[in-house]
């Protein structure tokens, strides 16, 4: 929690401080079609890459995929998710004009943006002497705020709502010999993620991102990446 904080303070920080006009952008122009990669820090390091690409209207395509190291009873194990969702993006200004009375004009500029991406993502379980994949898609939900100038530092606060899977060891029962027999199992309980992150754009095609995403079933992940925008 206290790396949440920090993280926020930052992103704060760097919105202060932006350096507007330096590339020539609205300063609200955020680039929704782009090609990222990701460490990933949890237990151990992982990788992530991603795809994002606009849609007629306001709407966008998101797909990734993540595999991310954990420990579980001294085994090591990847977690390997694969997403893929619909998203939809509005300046907050635009929002507010379109809910408000007829004829009333209330003037509000688009000082940051409104999104929300809904789709499904699966996870499978790989490790040295097993492995497991979830038969059924799981739902996925992110909601959130974006905010900052385009020309340089970017920031955003959102939440992620989906179902976690975890590794548990199937016990025997009492009187019988079995072998160590892992299983791979859906958590009963939808996860909900808080996540914060920066952005800053190092010229008008390429950007480095910092994210901290907070969980009450996994561990908190830390991500730094590398983004080329289009």
């Amino acid at each position: 929690m206290r790396s949440f904080k920090f993280i926020l303070v930052l992103i704060f920080s760097f919105y202060s401080i932006a350096d507007e006009g330096r590339l020539g952008r609205e300063p609200s122009e955020y680039k929704y079609t782009s090609i990222g990669i990701d460490l990933i820090q949890t237990d151990k390091t992982g990788i992530g890459a991603r795809v994002s690409f606009v849609l007629p209207g306001p709407l966008y395509a998101v797909f990734e995929r993540k595999a991310e190291g954990v420990d579980k009873d001294t085994e090591s194990y990847d977690r390997i998710i694969n997403g893929a969702r619909i998203g939809a993006q509005i300046g907050i200004g635009d929002l507010l004009s379109n809910i408000s009375a007829k004829g009333v004009n209330l003037g509000i500029k688009n000082i940051f943006d409104v999104y929300g991406e809904l789709g499904v993502k699966s996870v499978a379980i790989d490790g040295d002497t097993n492995s497991f994949s979830e038969d059924d898609a799981q739902a996925h939900l992110i909601a959130g705020i974006r905010f900052g100038d385009s020309n340089s530092w970017e920031g955003k606060i959102f939440i992620d709502y989906s179902k976690e899977s975890d590794v548990i060891i199937k016990p025997c029962p009492d009187g019988q010999v079995c072998p160590a027999v892992i299983e791979y199992v859906l958590d009963d309980e939808t996860d909900q993620k808080f996540g914060a992150g920066v952005l800053y754009n190092i010229n008008n095609r390429s950007a480095v991102t910092l994210e901290l995403i907070s969980s009450k079933v996994l561990d908190s992940t830390f991500k730094i990446g590398y983004q080329v925008n289009f």
